[in-house]
């Protein structure tokens, strides 16, 4: 089993507009959301599950990334990884830096 988590940066997980991001995903999956406050700050995750990683990723660019209007509400905002169950490997899928080398799956 494998996870593609989307991960709001602290700073802006406050204002981050979470109906708008379940509603344009939950067509292609519901995602366990994780809001944890610590020490002051809101880590906020969005965790998709799945056995098949790259179809699922794909099918979660279109209504995010590939849209015009949302992916500058989004882009800048997230880091999104995909780890396996045992955590042996953690793929970095999407960062608001663009320097960043990213992997693909």
């Amino acid at each position: 089993m494998y996870c593609i988590s989307f991960q709001i940066q602290p700073k802006f997980a406050r204002e981050f507009d979470r109906a708008e991001f379940l509603r344009r995903v939950r067509p292609v999956r519901s995602p366990e959301v994780d809001a944890i406050e610590e020490k002051g700050k809101l880590f906020l995750s969005f965790n998709f599950f799945t056995e098949f990683p790259a179809q699922l990723w794909q099918e979660l660019q279109q209504p995010l990334f590939a849209d015009a209007d949302y992916a500058p509400r989004l882009a800048p905002f997230c880091v999104v990884i995909c780890e396996d169950e045992n955590e042996d490997e953690c793929l970095l899928l999407h960062h608001f830096d663009s320097s960043e080398k990213l992997d693909s799956l």
